[in-house]
């Protein structure tokens, strides 16, 4: 397969291009400024029952748009204020009223004096890079406050399986290198995924459970890596930029709604794709279907970049990365339009936002052009 024409990296150019910039699906600036105005609205709404909650509210109201990136970017004052709303409006035993009241004011105290992400403060999280949208990594090595323990149960009460770890000198270092290779990679929508990704958290499996990399919903701007994908900046750098399109369409549903009214996944039309007939993964709800349509579009321009980037002498090391680029790619735009298309025939599954977004998917993936491959075969990632 020919990827090395001046059409081709024309056609990456502009996928990137499409994914990392228009509005109101790509742009981080737009889809950012929807869901902290959303946030903004729910501490109105708990404003008059804490405290806490109406000092955030009042400083929120004023801020400009890097103070609301800083505190409602933060992935526990996210969660807090939702269980702030499950709490006071709906009855759910979701936070106590103190937590609620000490974590929001810390948000508000920190906002004022100290322009510091309320998280990576208080857990003493380490900055991958200088680089604004490279976000945290989770260290342990503060856990003695509400804030840091908190997150932690947070964590551990949706994944169970998960053994939080504090990483190495050589972890956090192969995260920063891995973050500069998808910067380098992807200028564009690298950073835009990038971006919604506020921490990144070190975590093993117990009781003989596996995994690579995962995000879970009800944890916005979080992904956890497991230490295999840690063995070089590259595979590192594919699980973060994979974990990030999940939490970038987290963000782009919360800010544009994408699931018709009443949508719950247990009762989901399901989906089997033909990559994972005859395993436990077979069944998807179009949740599922959704986030992997888009990480996969996205995935298709890693390695259709990574391909090119081999084939024309700019990999220093080539032993670091994968051996079958083209081979990835091509399964990445291929499992990507089944996808898309499969997800058209659902319409009534979505709202308007939720199929124009397919459709604005589907557009932006016809230039990815590549042969039909005969056997999805389950090899490129774990979707």
């Amino acid at each position: 397969m020919k990827m090395d024409s001046t059409a081709d990296r024309g056609a990456f150019v502009e996928a990137e291009r499409i994914l990392a910039q228009d509005v109101p699906f790509g742009s981080y600036e737009y889809i950012s400024t929807r869901v902290f105005g959303r946030y903004v609205e729910l501490l109105s709404m708990i404003a008059k029952s804490a405290p806490g909650a109406r000092a955030l509210f009042e400083r929120m109201v004023t801020a400009n748009g890097e103070l609301r990136r800083l505190v409602l970017g933060d992935p526990l004052v996210r969660r807090t204020i939702e269980d702030g709303v499950g709490l006071y409006l709906l009855g759910r035993d979701a936070i106590d009223e103190q937590s609620l009241n000490e974590i929001l004011t810390a948000a508000d105290e920190h906002a004022r004096h100290r322009h510091t992400q309320l998280l990576a403060e208080t857990a003493g999280c380490v900055s991958i890079s200088s680089a604004p949208h490279h976000g945290y990594v989770w260290t342990g090595a503060i856990e003695d406050n509400i804030a840091a323990r908190r997150f932690v149960m947070q964590c551990l009460g949706r994944l169970p399986m998960l053994r939080i770890e504090q990483p190495t000198d050589e972890a956090l270092g192969t995260i920063t290198e891995a973050a500069k290779v998808v910067d380098r990679l992807l200028p564009e929508l690298g950073r835009s995924a990038l971006s919604h990704t506020s921490t990144v958290v070190v975590a093993t499996s117990v009781e003989g459970s596996q995994y690579k990399s995962l995000t879970v919903p009800g944890l916005p701007g979080v992904i956890f890596l497991s230490p295999t994908v840690l063995a070089s900046p590259v595979s590192a750098a594919e699980a973060m930029f994979h974990e990030s399109m999940h939490v970038k369409l987290m963000d782009i549903d919360y800010a544009e709604h994408l699931f018709a009214a009443g949508f719950r996944p247990l009762s989901s039309p399901m989906v089997s794709p033909p990559w994972h007939s005859g395993d436990r993964k077979q069944r998807w709800p179009l949740d599922r279907l959704l986030t992997a349509m888009h990480v996969y579009t996205g995935l298709a321009v890693f390695f259709g970049r990574i391909d090119l980037e081999r084939r024309r002498g700019g990999v220093t090391d080539r032993s670091e990365y994968p051996a079958d680029p083209a081979m990835k790619y091509q399964e990445a735009i291929e499992r990507a339009r089944y996808l898309s298309n499969t997800a058209q025939d659902h319409f009534n599954t979505f709202s308007a936002a939720g199929n124009s977004f397919i459709k604005w998917i589907a557009e932006t993936q016809e230039p990815l052009d590549a042969p039909l491959l005969q056997h999805l075969q389950s090899t490129a990632t774990s979707e």
